[in-house]
């Protein structure tokens, strides 16, 4: 059966729910291995769905590739997540304009920056999400020992709450 595009491990991402076994012993020692294999790959195909103030692998991989003709064996680089709550980082709400705060503790050995997004609130409650044209993030690596996050509120109010994530790949 062909699913079209996508590594083997995504094309098995929905598993039967009907479950049978055979009679013989050993042809269903054969089926619990392959359902189990089959199971392992489904769930570790999906995406972690934990967001915290900490570095955590988010469950993507990224290029996971055999290196033909290098006599290397297959390469797979994992996804990182950081979330961080602006506010706390300010200590207070992020007003209007271009605010830039210092990260701490650093992330380390960030290479490639895959995905950022999040959210914030202004008085009302009114809901912004991001990225959108009222809120502009940017993550400043180019001193690895002192990397800031510059937020640019073209909102008009005062942030009250506003969490940024941040996923990369690391040095392999």
């Amino acid at each position: 059966m062909s699913y079209g595009f996508g590594p083997p491990n995504s094309q098995v991402a929905f598993l039967q729910q009907e479950f049978f076994l055979p009679d013989d012993f050993e042809s269903a020692k054969d089926s619990i291995s392959d359902r189990e294999n089959r199971t392992a790959s489904a769930v570790n195909v999906r995406e972690i769905g934990q967001y915290e103030t900490v570095e955590l692998l988010d469950g993507q991989t990224w290029f996971s590739t055999n290196r033909q003709n290098t006599g290397q064996s297959q390469q797979t680089r994992y996804g990182y997540r950081r979330t961080f709550d602006l506010i706390v980082l300010n200590e207070g709400p992020i007003p209007a304009g271009a605010t830039t705060l210092r990260i701490s503790p650093l992330i380390q050995s960030i290479t490639t920056p895959t995905r950022c997004f999040g959210a914030a609130t202004i008085a009302g409650p009114i809901y912004v999400f991001f990225p959108s044209m009222f809120i502009d993030i940017t993550f400043n690596n180019s001193n690895p020992q002192k990397q800031t996050i510059t937020i640019t509120n073209n909102v008009g109010s005062n942030l009250t709450q506003c969490y940024v994530t941040i996923e990369y790949l690391k040095q392999s």
